[in-house]
C-alpha cells in the first residue's frame, strides 16, 4: 500500500510541476507578444520581484524611457512623425525620444501635435482592437504601403479585420501582433 501512495505522490508532483511550467511559459509568451500591455508589464514586474533578470522591453529601450515618452502624452501619430523625421524604427524612436525627455531636452514638436480628429465610436473600437492585439506603428506602415491608405484609415481597416477575426496580410517575420 505504501508503494502505491508514493507512486501517486510522484505522479501528482510531476503533473503539478508540468502544469506550473506550462502556465509560466504561457504567461511569458503572452507578455512577450505585447510587453507594453498591462499584462506584459505585470508579468515583467512579477518575475523581476521574484529575482529573475528578465526585461519585458527590447534591448536598448528602458522602462524609464518608455514611461517618459508615453507619460509626456505623445501620441502614436507623434511617434510615427518622429520615426519619419529621424529615419528610425519604432523602438529606436521611442528610446531616443524618451531619453531626450529624461535629459530635459525638447523634442522637435509638442505632445499631441500629430493627433488625428476624434474618430466615431466604431472606428475607435477598431483602432483599439488593433492596438490591443499588439500590432505596432511599423505594422501600420507595412499595411499602409500595401493598401495605399493613410495612417489612421489603415489602423481602422486593420482593426476591423481584427474584430472580424480575419488575418492581416503582414509579413510573418515582422509581425508583432499575432
Amino acid at each position: 500500500m505504501t508503494s502505491i501512495f508514493r507512486s501517486k505522490t510522484l505522479r501528482f508532483t510531476g503533473i503539478g510541476v508540468a502544469v506550473t511550467t506550462l502556465c509560466v511559459t504561457g504567461a511569458g509568451m503572452a507578455a512577450a507578444a505585447n510587453p507594453a500591455s498591462a499584462f506584459g508589464q505585470a508579468v515583467g514586474t512579477a518575475v523581476h520581484a521574484a529575482g529573475v533578470d528578465w526585461s519585458d522591453l527590447p534591448d536598448g529601450y528602458t522602462q524609464a524611457q518608455y514611461e517618459a515618452f508615453w507619460g509626456a502624452e505623445y501620441s502614436g501619430e507623434d511617434l510615427a512623425a518622429l520615426q519619419e523625421l529621424w529615419s528610425l524604427d519604432e523602438t529606436e524612436a521611442k528610446s531616443r525620444a524618451g531619453q531626450a525627455i529624461l535629459d530635459g531636452e525638447q523634442l522637435p514638436f509638442a505632445p499631441g501635435t500629430h493627433t488625428t480628429p476624434e474618430l466615431p465610436a466604431g472606428e475607435q473600437a477598431a483602432t483599439a482592437a488593433f492596438l490591443d492585439a499588439g500590432y505596432t506603428s511599423e505594422d501600420v506602415e507595412e499595411l499602409s504601403a500595401l493598401w495605399d491608405t493613410e495612417y489612421v484609415e489603415t489602423k481602422v481597416r486593420a482593426g476591423q479585420m481584427v474584430l472580424d477575426g480575419e488575418d492581416l496580410p503582414l509579413d510573418a517575420a515582422t509581425t508583432s501582433g499575432s
